[in-house]
């Protein structure tokens, strides 16, 4: 196993990409290719909490807190449109973005790397839907001034097996996920944890034509 040094902070967000979801159900969760998005300024997260507290002799005798997705603001340069035409389930012909109202927007998964001080964590959201996206449009006076997009994300879990968020860290000394691992992990997204990972439904059943010895 390789010396892993300490982790001492976050310092850059990179290589988003998307994979638009095909499948969700009982046999597994499918995707197409993922598409790496280029220029990400900034990614937000704000957990979304379900909450209930049990009360009994006057008092608070037990609460109950669980995450069921994120709501994620993700700042960029400008996302293609071919790819933000798909997200919302809009018509892209021919270098023309037709919007409808009954355009029905289309779920993907969203995955990134963030660079550490000492390594790198790479984070996939396997379902997710997009709202409509912000843009900043700025004139150029005496000093240029950058446009950017800003998309609204909500993520939430899979149907197949409840999972809403997969997290790689290669800081982590008790495993073998490296830096050289990266590439591979954000390749596709980790419909099933890799081997090794805390699943904690036991009822979670691996893909059709995947292993416990895979």
């Amino acid at each position: 196993m390789n010396e892993k040094k300490k982790v001492v902070a976050r310092i850059n967000v990179r290589d988003v990409r998307i994979a638009f979801l095909v499948t969700d159900g009982s046999e597994g969760a499918t995707y197409e290719d993922s598409i790496l998005i280029p220029g990400t300024m900034q990614i937000q997260l704000a957990p979304r909490v379900a909450s209930a507290a049990l009360h009994g002799d006057g008092r608070a005798r037990h609460q109950e807190n669980r995450v069921s997705g994120y709501d994620v603001t993700f700042d960029h340069n400008m996302i293609p449109p071919q790819v933000l035409s798909k997200m919302k389930g809009q018509k892209y012909i021919n270098g023309i973005r037709r919007s409808n109202v009954n355009a029905q927007p289309k779920e993907f998964a969203m995955g990134w790397v963030v660079d550490l001080i000492g390594g790198v964590e790479v984070t996939w959201l396997p379902k997710c839907l997009a709202s409509p996206s912000n843009k900043n449009i700025q004139q150029t006076t005496d000093t240029v001034n950058y446009s950017t997009d800003s998309l609204t994300v909500a993520s939430f879990p899979l149907e197949y097996n409840g999972d809403y968020e997969y997290i790689a860290d290669t800081t982590d000394t008790e495993s073998d996920f490296n830096e050289s691992d990266v590439a591979e992990f954000l390749k596709t997204v980790p419909a099933v944890p890799p081997e090794g990972s805390i699943v904690p439904a036991e009822d979670n059943a691996l893909p059709t034509g995947i292993t416990e010895d895979s």
